[in-house]
């Protein structure tokens, strides 16, 4: 019977290991629980984490919220134009109301705003 090992090649088979079972263990625990830890920390204090979604989700909230109101202005502002492209009394209340226009042989009443502080 022959052997598959070289003849100048001596196998000692009363080293021992490297690391044994319990210490291999033990490095596995720590590098999984490490690993834990900043998986932890990326989910719950990173901008993509939880925290971060939380407050991405209120900036949405916030901006459809604006978006609806300026919506809702740009609505009325669009009423207000085609009223005064085609609504002649709009146009004579727009004129007067802003640039103080009056018909001829009308008299303009102006009263001055009520003071604040009544003294």
């Amino acid at each position: 019977m022959r052997s598959n090992h070289h003849p100048d090649i001596k196998i000692r088979r009363d080293e021992r290991p490297f690391l044994s079972g319990v210490q291999v263990l033990l490095c596995l625990s720590g590098i999984l629980l490490v690993l834990n830890l900043v998986l932890l920390y990326g989910i719950f204090f990173s901008p993509q984490g939880i925290f971060g979604f939380r407050q991405q989700y209120q900036q949405i909230v916030a901006m459809e919220s604006r978006i609806f109101n300026l919506k809702s202005e740009n609505q009325k502002l669009f009423r207000k134009i085609q009223s005064l492209k085609s609504d002649p009394q709009a146009q004579e209340r727009l004129v007067r109301d802003h640039l103080g226009w009056v018909k001829p042989n009308e008299v303009m009443v102006e009263f001055p705003p009520p003071r604040k502080d009544p003294r």
